[in-house]
């Protein structure tokens, strides 16, 4: 009975696909609003992984940006300069399109490693500034590589994620992240931020953990580029921008930092609303702006006020009531 209630998660995902794509086939909504929702699961993935880092190990990134982009163009090279994807039998193309994925998080990873291993002793803005200059970097580096299009962009990407890719993804991120935060190690990450003076007297390596926190955060980013590259089917530079960066951090704060039920409900809202304001025109950034404004004013903790949704905190309930026994 307790395994099949922890799969109730699970269950509820499928049914969303489910009831989505009947909505879909019956033609109760556009496809247009399907890509509106696979969207803010991309970017609800990008915010988990940036919560890791700022909201859980108590660092300032703004970069975030930069490895979005690492992992889309990593991925758009491996299907489209590597493999001619569009030439692939149909049985052979999910099996390119994940080594895909994979080179997407491992190039992230690696680069949240050389970045992170050198910046991570500094704290606040001096970190700040370290991890958005790092974004630049990689903006004006992929610009002079013509092999992935320059400043012209990357055109011919397939288009081949979609919401059963992203849902899949976004699932597993959250497993991940739930596990995580649950461990030793997450328990670690979180000492980090409460005070790392005392953690690291306790024994702590906190350099350590706050790399490797930084490092799955930029896998994870990588990750949910890969997918947004096959989304969009095109990449520019300015796409990752320091406003994008920007953008992951209102999602963040605006939901929540420091758990990954406010990173998720952060994201959704707020790449839906702007959505679903748009017969307003131009209205719609003023109204955008006076809600960020009021959601802080009155829940300045996020919407979800520090709380974790119950299935989230299984593994630290359950440590809990072991040490009360």
């Amino acid at each position: 009975m307790q395994r099949l209630k922890s799969c109730l998660p699970l269950f509820g995902v499928v049914a969303f696909y489910l009831f989505v794509t009947g909505l879909r086939s019956g033609g109760y909504i556009k496809a247009y609003y399907v890509q509106v929702l696979m969207f803010a699961f991309i970017n609800a993935m990008v915010t988990m992984g940036l919560n890791l880092v700022n909201g859980v190990s108590g660092q300032f990134s703004i970069g975030q940006a930069g490895f979005v982009a690492i992992g889309a163009y990593a991925s758009a090279t491996v299907t489209t300069l590597m493999f001619n994807f569009s030439a692939l039998p149909e049985l052979v193309k999910p099996f390119v399109f994940l080594f895909s994925i994979l080179c997407a998080g491992a190039a992230a990873g690696v680069f949240g490693y050389l970045t992170g291993k050198p910046s991570l002793r500094l704290k606040g803005d001096y970190l700040a500034i370290v991890t958005l200059a790092f974004g630049e970097v990689i903006r004006a580096v992929i610009r002079l590589i013509p092999h992935v299009g320059g400043p012209r962009g990357f055109s011919g990407i397939p288009r081949y994620s979609n919401l059963a890719w992203i849902l899949t993804f976004f699932t597993l991120t959250v497993w991940v992240l739930r596990n995580y935060t649950g461990s030793s190690f997450g328990r670690a990450c979180i000492s980090c931020r409460e005070d790392e003076l005392a953690a690291e007297t306790m024994g702590i390596d906190t350099t350590r953990y706050k790399v490797q926190a930084f490092m799955i955060g930029a896998i994870i980013s990588g990750v949910a580029g890969a997918l947004l590259a096959h989304v969009l089917a095109y990449l520019h530079p300015d796409q990752f921008s320091y406003l994008r960066s920007i953008d992951f951090l209102v999602y963040l704060y605006a939901g929540g930092a420091g758990t990954i039920t406010g990173s998720i409900l952060g994201a959704v809202i707020l790449t839906i609303l702007p959505e679903m304001l748009r017969f307003l025109s131009g209205w719609r950034l003023v109204i955008y702006g006076l809600a960020l404004v009021l959601m802080m004013l009155y829940r300045p903790g996020g919407l979800s006020g520090g709380k974790e949704l119950p299935f989230l905190t299984l593994k630290v309930r359950s440590t809990l009531r072991g040490a009360e026994k």
